[in-house]
């Protein structure tokens, strides 16, 4: 396809107004990710209701005996209510509950220091069962051995002029290590052993900006280890720990781009990574960590509208497949490595297209990504991508689209055509569909390789946290299956032999509708 008839399509279609709102990718920074799945233990106790029934309010007789009338029918008396013995109990149960102090806040039922979570379950009765046979199991869990016992000193960053991009504020942070020592950053907030006072103010340059920057850090809490804060900081430690483990960020999770398989038929490339989160299960702390894939298409959406373009002459059809085949698809950044949905493709516009900077300069996107990014975009003409922000963006309050250039987003995931694909599929699950023996493997040679890496062993005792060698191993119970009853027939069976036994009882199920017929 030449870029005339590209140009041709991209001015057709309504203008829309567009206000930029992030330096990552102009319109704004959006964050999505690959739905995977991960095991986890669930954390509710097994504490027994409050006689729910004996603690409802007790209506008056009056209310009790009188049923509000419907349409056209008249008044209906009711039984009385309990009375005597009843409401003595209910007396009772009132006068023995304890009323504490409730905490306020959204996050108080979810953030429960964790140095209490052992407290609270060792109230609670024993939970393992004895019946069945016992068998020794290998979660996937890391335990955490040591507790932390420091004070943690939490500050809010603001740069000026504003910056998005996580990158560039780590960068500037880490041009002062004079000053931020021993830190941890996520972006907006430093967490550090060291009282820096309660304001910071420095300025600093930053080789992809042209002017100045002007860094405040403000001090905003002091925590200890019983801090709800401290599952966000130890999380923020296992992700470092990955960083320098030689994982690189895609979305939200981190994937070794040294161990990428490339599926060269289909032209995709397959990278490895690792799912990690940090909480309280069964009242020890420990990571979760499980096993993630990521599929990424080695052909650019500008490629993909080039193709179609070529096959089609009519181009209010190209357009109509091109948007039929990308609208819901993710795509990956190249130069930030961030995802993205596409909800729209914006045929109107091109990278020619200007748009207003924070400080109100006109910023084309060709000028943009030259400067922020030294990226050339080659087609001026090509149109451009739309992602709506998400609800997690419009709680920031972010509310214009995300605007992408074609030419540097690549697809992820696969298409519906390959997702038919019989034997691409066959091959795909070869490397994405992990039988036990494998994933304890893989899962094994991660804790190893952490537990070898003196760089991660330094972040580790530099916030005196120290991790478990090997996965956790408990014991767990097999129980003896139920005993399916059919008349008079009681059936016993194995759970190997579960299928026929279904099959077996379907046959009798059928004969006896036929002699019953």
């Amino acid at each position: 396809m030449n870029s005339c008839r590209t140009h041709s399509a991209v001015r057709r279609g309504r203008a829309r107004s567009t206000q930029p709102k992030e330096p990552d990718a102009p319109g704004g920074l959006k964050d999505y990710s690959e739905s995977e799945t991960a095991s986890f233990v669930s954390l509710q106790s097994d504490i027994s209701d409050a006689r729910r029934s004996s603690l409802e309010e007790t209506p008056s007789e009056e209310q009790s005996r009188t049923e509000k009338p419907r349409r056209g029918n008249p008044p209906k008396v009711m039984p009385g209510a309990p009375r005597g013995a009843g409401v003595q109990s209910v007396t009772t149960d009132f006068a023995a509950m304890h009323v504490g102090t409730a905490r306020s806040g959204r996050s108080s039922s979810r953030s429960m220091p964790y140095s209490n979570v052992s407290e609270n379950r060792s109230q609670v009765g024993e939970k393992r069962g004895g019946s069945g046979d016992p068998i020794n199991i290998i979660a996937n869990y890391i335990k955490v051995l040591t507790k932390p016992e420091w004070e943690l000193f939490q500050y809010h960053t603001e740069f000026t002029p504003d910056i998005e991009n996580r990158r560039f504020r780590r960068e500037i942070i880490s041009q002062h290590r004079t000053l931020f020592k021993d830190v941890a950053f996520d972006g907006t907030t430093i967490y550090t052993f060291d009282d820096l006072g309660d304001s910071q103010d420095f300025a600093c340059r930053h080789p992809s900006m042209p002017d100045e920057v002007r860094v405040v850090v403000r001090k905003v809490a002091r925590n200890s280890p019983n801090s709800p804060v401290f599952f966000h900081m130890a999380n923020l430690i296992v992700r470092k720990l990955l960083e320098l483990n030689g994982m690189k960020l895609i979305g939200r999770n981190y994937y070794q781009f040294d161990r990428k398989v490339d599926l060269d038929r289909y032209n995709l490339t397959l990278f490895p990574g690792f799912l990690t989160n940090v909480n309280i299960y069964e009242g020890s702390l420990m990571i979760n960590v499980d096993l993630s894939h990521k599929v990424l298409n080695k052909t650019t959406v500008h490629q993909r509208l080039q193709d179609i373009f070529s096959q089609y002459q009519d181009i209010k059809y190209a357009q109509d497949t091109a948007t039929k085949e990308l609208v819901g698809q993710i795509v990956l950044t190249t130069y930030n490595s961030r995802t993205y949905k596409i909800d729209e493709i914006a045929w109107e516009y091109s990278p020619m297209q200007t748009f207003p900077m924070r400080d109100g300069t006109e910023y084309s996107f060709l000028q943009y990504y030259r400067e922020k990014y030294q990226l050339n975009i080659i087609d001026h003409t090509q149109p451009l991508l739309v992602s709506r922000p998400s609800k997690k963006d419009r709680r920031a309050g972010v509310t214009t689209p995300f605007l992408l250039i074609p030419e540097l987003c690549c697809v992820t995931g696969i298409s519906d055509v390959m997702r038919s694909d019989f034997h691409f599929m066959r091959e795909l699950s070869s490397y994405t569909h992990v039988d036990a023996v494998a994933r304890y493997d893989r899962l094994r040679q991660f804790v190893t390789d952490l537990d070898q890496n003196p760089d991660c062993q330094e972040e580790l005792s530099k916030w005196n946290i120290k991790l478990d060698n090997d996965l956790i191993k408990f014991e767990a119970r097999v129980v003896d299956a139920e005993e399916i009853l059919y008349r008079e027939n009681v059936v016993r069976y194995n759970y190997t032999d579960i299928g026929v036994v279904i099959v077996a009882m379907y046959g009798m199920l059928v004969l006896d509708r036929l002699d019953n017929g």
